[in-house]
């Protein structure tokens, strides 16, 4: 049997689906924070071509490839959506990164639990694999595959 969820907001429905949905597929950014941890950065977009977006984040760096599921206008503010378990510690070709400092880390078994502090302040939820080297956890970037970010309009 399979169980569906449905993410109410202000009297309506946001999204009904199962959690596996809910999680992966959001509709928007009130369900992305419904279900699971989502950390929510401040993004400026820039252009959508082919169904990706590309955005500036609030440090300046660019991200290109964000799945463009809503229409956004160019200049457009819009907030990126990233699961605590889509960043890594150490770069990946492809990949988009931040400048953090890492606040705080702890081992969970298969995962570590991270907190990472922007330029800006902003404390991240990171939780890459445990596999990652612990050396890289005096890196002073994390990475994310844009394709497992969420755009939403601001």
């Amino acid at each position: 049997m399979i169980a569906f969820i449905s993410a109410i907001r202000s009297g309506r429905i946001a999204q009904i689906g199962t959690g596996e949905d809910l999680y992966l597929r959001p509709a928007n950014e009130f369900v992305a924070g419904f279900i699971g941890n989502s950390n929510f950065l401040a993004v400026e977009h820039l252009e959508t071509e082919n169904g990706a977006a590309v955005v500036r984040l609030a440090d300046g760096s660019i991200v290109k490839g964000v799945k463009a599921t809503h229409k956004l206008d160019r200049g457009q503010k819009a907030r990126l959506t990233v699961r605590p378990e889509a960043f890594r510690l150490t770069p990946v070709p492809g990949n988009a990164s931040l400048a953090v400092e890492i606040v705080d880390a702890a081992f969970f078994g298969d995962r570590r639990r991270v907190v990472a502090r922007t330029a800006s302040g902003q404390e991240l939820d990171v939780r890459p694999d445990a596999a990652e080297s612990p050396g890289a956890l005096s890196s002073s970037r994390i990475s994310f595959d844009p394709a497992a970010a969420f755009l939403f309009p601001d």
